[in-house]
């Protein structure tokens, strides 16, 4: 039997469109790894071998991906793989899709068992553990928790994210009852070319120039239009002055 179980999945990058791990996961899946070192990753659903790798680069000896239709719910999948098993750790989402956070308490409720949010820090403390929970306000309460038990940790737990190239080569993906791979000459699956997000062009200035020598063109820089009175007493300055005043129509007599 398992002692610790963390659901993890793939995300999608917002930018690069990739598939990458999620950084909530990853947050749970290390604070697991800093109780125990015999820690199993699980998944509802398969993803690409570099995500996975990804994850065992958190130093977990295993990851175990469930085959799970897409679109479909994986809580019952889950529950019936996790009947057994004392600490279940997630991920806390904050995405906008429907349904995003709702999983640890869908499993909570499947297995009968009491759910902790927010959670930022545990320590064993015999059979239980000491968990850290965030509250609003920068608030902090800590509580025993006696397995079995399901803890959402926050993806703002001080926890530093790993990545060690020898244990991601060295942990072992196992993929249950997945389903074989098509024969040569098999129909192909369909895809559908999508045309790629045209990149922003950077504005760039005319002339690359230091600020020292903008202040100096703008000084030196001949008048476009105007007079420059130089010679003559007060009385025609000002009177210049109001000539153009009036031309402009900046005054009305």
């Amino acid at each position: 039997m398992t002692h610790i179980t963390v659901l993890v999945a793939g995300r999608q990058h917002p930018v690069s469109g990739r598939a990458v791990r999620s950084r909530a996961d990853a947050v749970a899946a290390a604070l697991a790894l800093g109780v125990s070192d015999q820690v199993r990753l699980l998944s509802a659903g398969d993803m690409p071998d570099a995500v996975a790798r990804d994850y065992l680069a958190l130093g977990a000896p295993r990851i175990e991906l469930l085959p799970c239709p897409c679109g479909a719910d994986p809580t019952a999948l889950l529950a019936a793989e996790l009947r057994d098993v004392a600490w279940v750790l997630t991920g806390t989402r904050q995405g906008i899709e429907p349904g995003e956070g709702v999983l640890p308490f869908a499993l909570g409720a499947a297995l009968d068992r009491p759910v902790v949010c927010d959670v930022l820090a545990v320590r064993p403390d015999g059979d239980a553990w000491v968990v850290t929970q965030a509250l609003p306000k920068g608030a902090r309460r800590q509580l025993r928790v006696h397995p079995p038990a399901v803890l959402a940790v926050s993806a703002a737990a001080p926890v530093a994210l790993r990545h060690a190239v020898a244990s991601a080569g060295a942990g072992q993906v196992l993929r249950r009852n997945a389903a074989p791979a098509p024969q040569a000459g098999a129909q192909s699956v369909h895809r559908e070319a999508v045309p790629a997000r045209k990149r922003r062009q950077v504005l760039e200035a005319r002339h690359q120039q230091s600020g020292h020598a903008r202040m100096l063109g703008a000084i030196d820089s001949p008048s476009t239009g105007g007079t420059v009175l130089k010679a003559g007493d007060a009385r025609s300055k000002a009177q210049a002055l109001l000539d153009y005043l009036r031309t402009h129509s900046l005054v009305d007599f």
